[in-house]
Parts: structure tokens; sequence; C-alpha cells
């Protein structure tokens, strides 16, 4: 499918003095973590920028910096790998960026985790951020910190149980009924208006794939309607660095990841595609899939505790069909809404 390049163009404003969206969003990132030039986030971040997590929400550009120095001290040799940046733009003066990395890094300074353990670790993020006037206005950030804690050698509930207490970014307790993760505007129509504001209308069709795919098999559970939406050879790349291959190994993938929260449903908070010659089409989402743990003891045995997982997964499109699939959340803040129910029930 062609994408009608007009309806894609982002105001060179947004972006200068970078070459498009993609070069700005990288520049910087390096500029900022491999160079080290912390005080550049004062030139790319707006002074009242939201940053949203899976364990509440930060405001303003003090918690930027104060989070990043000291993350920077604990891990200061860390790099990344631009996996992929999928923007889209949003109104005359923006866009959305969903940029996927693939972190890695020593644990040499002290952390929210503890002191130095002196272990490397790999993992993915994604930081969707949206951009309006060449500044970061607003940023969802997602995780694979269990992937960080099983490379260090760390205990999982340990660290889970300290974050059900108190959150790393606010270091409040977390709250479901008031955290940014519960209080994701409800979306009527995600292919006209995300949380990122409205939308162009372009990539329709693989965006109602990946709409369908969610749908009927994540939330109605037609796991064997899989392959009408992915090619035969399709491959996830998921937490803990998981990958599979296949329509089978695909369909256990996702139905493990559901079956310790069966009831749970889904909803897309956010969309955007991009076409570029060297990647293809790529559909980047924001989800929340809300339920409680009354399924498979995964992490334990079940308690019914309300759960929420914001997540992100990234979509590559090949001849209509999803040939990969990038799906990432974290598993820590699943853990802390457990194990925090328990702590409340025992009291």
């Amino acid at each position: 499918m062609t994408i009608d390049k007009e309806l894609t163009k982002v105001n060179p404003a947004a972006y200068a003095p970078y070459r498009n969206p993609r070069e700005y969003i990288t520049s910087w990132t390096d500029k900022i973590w491999i160079a080290r030039g912390l005080g550049h986030i004062h030139d790319h971040y707006s002074p009242d920028v939201k940053v949203h997590t899976a364990y509440g929400e930060t405001y303003g550009m003090d918690n930027v910096i104060s989070n990043s120095l000291q993350k920077m001290v604990a891990f200061p040799n860390r790099g990344g790998g631009h996996d992929d940046v999928v923007w889209e733009k949003r109104g005359d003066d923006g866009f959305i960026s969903s940029h996927r990395v693939l972190n890695n890094a020593t644990h040499t300074g002290h952390w929210t985790y503890g002191p130095p353990t002196g272990k490397d670790w790999v993992n993915r993020s994604v930081a969707h951020c949206l951009v309006k006037d060449n500044l970061v206005v607003e940023e969802w950030v997602i995780r694979d910190e269990f992937a960080v804690l099983e490379h260090l050698g760390l205990d999982p509930y340990k660290v889970a149980a300290d974050l059900a207490k108190k959150s790393p970014v606010l270091g409040t307790t977390i709250n479901r009924e008031n955290s940014s993760i519960t209080a994701l505007d409800s979306i009527d129509n995600v292919l006209a208006r995300g949380i990122s504001g409205p939308r162009p209308d372009i990539g329709r069709a693989e965006c109602e794939t990946v709409l369908a795919l969610f749908d009927r098999v994540w939330n109605q559970k037609f796991f064997d309607e899989v392959p009408e939406h992915c090619a035969d050879n399709i491959v996830c790349q998921t937490v803990r660095m998981r990958r599979v291959m296949g329509i089978n190994p695909y369909q256990m993938e996702t139905m493990e990841l559901l079956s310790f929260i069966p009831d749970g449903k889904l909803e897309v908070k956010d969309i955007c595609v991009h076409d570029s010659e060297d990647l293809g089409l790529r559909v980047a989402t924001i989800w929340l899939l809300k339920g409680t743990y009354s399924g498979s003891p995964v992490y334990g045995p079940t308690n019914n505790a309300p759960i929420n997982i914001l997540g992100s997964s990234h979509f590559e499109f090949r001849n209509g069909k999803i040939i990969r699939e990038w799906r990432i959340y974290d598993e820590i803040a699943i853990l802390a809404q457990i194990l925090r129910n328990d702590s409340v029930n025992n009291n």
C-alpha cells in the first residue's frame, strides 16, 4: 500500500536542525546518553514535560534530569542500538515518535536495585514521545526490567516487593485508582485519535489488521485466527529477550501471556504508522491490558489482584501480513501489583 506523502509531511521546524524526525530522536538520544551531555535535556524537553511509566508519572524537567543522572552513574557505559523509530505527524507543528531501543550496560554504580553487582545486562525498551514545536512534551516509557534483574542475578520478587511499597520514580505508594496507567483516557476510535492526539488517516489496512489481532486473538481468544493476520514465518521478540518463530510458537507466546490474566481485556491507546524504503511499513502501538491475576500461577499463587499492564508492540508488515512483532512490557510492575494486593489484604 502506498501512503500519501502529503499526509505524512511534518513541518521541518518540529525537528530542526535534523533531517527528519528519526534523526531528531536518535541524534539527541546519543548526545545525552552516549556523549553524556545531560544538560542537552533542556534543549529537547519541555519544562513541564509529563513522563508516564508502569509505576506512575512525573512532571517537569527536574525529574527527568535527576532520574537520568542517577541512571548514568549506576550504568556509566550504558549503550544502545536504535532498533527503530516509527514516527507519524501530529498536527501542524509536531509528531509522535515510537523509539525502540536495545539497551546494554554494566552495573558499576548504586541504583534503585542496590549496590553495584559488576554484571552486564541487556534489555529492550520503547520511548513513545510526543514532540511539539521541537520539544518533547509528553512521553510514555516501557522497559523490560525483569531482563535487567535476571542478568544482574537479583531477586525480582524482592525488588517488586520493595516497589509495591514505594515507586522508584515517585517515591509514593502505587495507587491503582489514580496511577497513570489506569487514568489513561478511554479511546473511542484510536485510528482517528489516540493519547498522542488526532492522527492522519494513513496505513488504515495495516492498522485494522493490528486492531483485529488484538481484538479477535487477545480479547476474544480466537487463537486459530493468527494465520489470518500473521505470515507463516512470523517472529515475535518479547520480554527477557525471548524470541519465537512460526504460527504455533507465536500462538503459545501470546496464550502464555494471557494465561495468568484470563479475564484481561486489551485496549490500544495509541497507534502510528511509518513506511520507509529501508525498513518497510511498520505500525507502533501503546496498549493497556487490564484484568485480574486469576489464572495460571506464573508469578506465584494467584490472588485475584487487579492487574494493569502498560505495553508496546511494534509490527512490521510484508505483503499485507505481520511478519515481525516486538512486544515489550514490565513484568516487575506486574509483580509489584500482585504483591501489593497480598500486603493490603494481610493488613
